[in-house]
């Protein structure tokens, strides 16, 4: 399997990978813009191939986190019951999507959930409160990266 560098301007490139054929015959790529030197982008670009021979390549994909949630949410609906689905809309509507909602799913960080179980504690939220939504959110990352939407498991640790 074979990738290209393609510059795009002063340290910036271009890396696509060949991913195959779709059902219907058309050519699929996994396209990323890499900011840094030529070297580093060689790197990335060693990096993805690495990744797709491993099976452990995600495609970078526009979903945001609203979207995500909502498919989710949808998903677990009959296995919870209706208290407990209603409480997990509840904690992600007032918590997680104010701030992270219209994020790409792709582009969330550990920093930004850390970020935002600081905000609840600084606002006086109680623990019980902030595991409760680090649980609801954990939860749902995990069947993301299931799911093949995320690469990895490190935005799930602990807060």
């Amino acid at each position: 399997m074979a990738g290209q560098i393609i510059k795009r301007g002063e340290k910036n490139w271009l890396l696509r990978v060949f991913l195959g054929r779709d059902e219907n015959g058309k050519r699929s790529y996994a396209n990323e813009m890499f900011k840094g030197t030529k070297k580093k982008a060689q790197e990335r670009l060693t990096e993805m191939l690495s990744e797709i021979n491993n099976g452990t390549f995600v495609k970078p994909g526009k979903v945001s986190l609203n979207t995500y949630l909502d498919q989710w949410l949808e998903v677990v609906k009959p296995r919870l019951s209706e208290r407990t689905h209603t409480d997990y809309t509840y904690l992600l509507k007032r918590y997680v999507r104010p701030s992270l909602g219209t994020r790409r799913l792709t582009e969330i960080s550990i920093t930004d959930i850390q970020v935002l179980y600081a905000k609840m504690t600084d606002s006086g939220l109680s623990p019980r409160i902030v595991r409760y939504v680090h649980t609801v959110l954990s939860a749902a990352l995990k069947k993301a990266v299931k799911w093949c939407y995320l690469r990895s498991k490190a935005l799930l640790h602990k807060y």
